[in-house]
């Protein structure tokens, strides 16, 4: 009998060791290698994402800088070339000015067509040099011809004039905001604006050398068309 109750205690004992056991295992253990390695993978995790959101800002902003809508940078450069005055291209081609023997300048500004009246009419000339209305003489014809390159060319003097003391102030004005702009996108949009400011200066310039071109072209038909009379009053017939 006591030899069963001292083996029932064993076999509790036993028992009761082996519960114990997988307990004690579990218990966490500090390893400070992997935990100064794993401190230093996440401070240099952190220090990535940070470096991260600093590029990212840059980028953002790099993009705002180079995008969008400027208008208002470059927009008051729009009109430095004919903008705000004259421009060749309202002088209408000389051989359509006289209408019914009135000057006649179309949309040209009233100050610039009323100054080439006033030099046309101050010269005095006659109509033609036959003294008929309508002559299909060669003379008169190449006579009104040059009256109207006169009177063409004496606009478009005229007006060039007034237009490079406007496009001067313009300019002169469009140089003091030079730097101004508040990114490069406002600059460059700026920088383009005056390239096709320059380019319609440029316009201007070939239309005024395309008057003196007619001017000559006149002069050389009225020493033509002299040449052609000299000619025929001296053939003996």
């Amino acid at each position: 009998m006591k030899e069963a109750i001292m083996k029932r205690l064993f076999v509790v004992l036993m028992t009761s060791g082996a519960a114990v056991l997988p307990a004690a295992a579990d218990i966490p253990v500090i390893d400070k290698t992997n935990y100064a390695v794993a401190k230093e993978t996440a401070d240099t995790t952190s220090k990535i994402l940070d470096t991260n959101k600093g590029i990212l800002t840059t980028v953002e902003e790099t993009l705002k800088a180079v995008t969008g809508d400027r208008g208002s940078d470059a927009g008051s450069l729009k009109d430095l070339a004919i903008g705000n005055g004259f421009s060749v291209s309202s002088v209408p081609t000389f051989d359509s000015l006289p209408q019914n023997g009135v000057a006649d300048f179309g949309p040209m500004g009233s100050d610039i067509a009323q100054a080439a009246t006033l030099f046309i009419n101050g010269l005095q000339l006659v109509k033609s040099l036959s003294g008929k209305d309508n002559s299909s003489l060669a003379s008169d014809k190449s006579y009104q011809e040059l009256m109207k390159t006169v009177l063409g060319v004496s606009a478009l003097i005229t007006g060039s004039h007034q237009a490079v003391e406007t496009r001067r102030t313009a300019l002169e004005n469009a140089g003091q905001g030079i730097g101004q702009a508040e990114d490069i996108k406002g600059s460059i949009d700026q920088n383009t604006q005056l390239q096709v400011q320059t380019g319609l200066t440029l316009n201007e310039m070939i239309g005024v050398l395309n008057g003196g071109v007619q001017s000559l072209h006149a002069e050389n038909q009225r020493r033509l068309t002299d040449i052609s009379n000299t000619r025929k009053a001296l053939t003996y017939e």
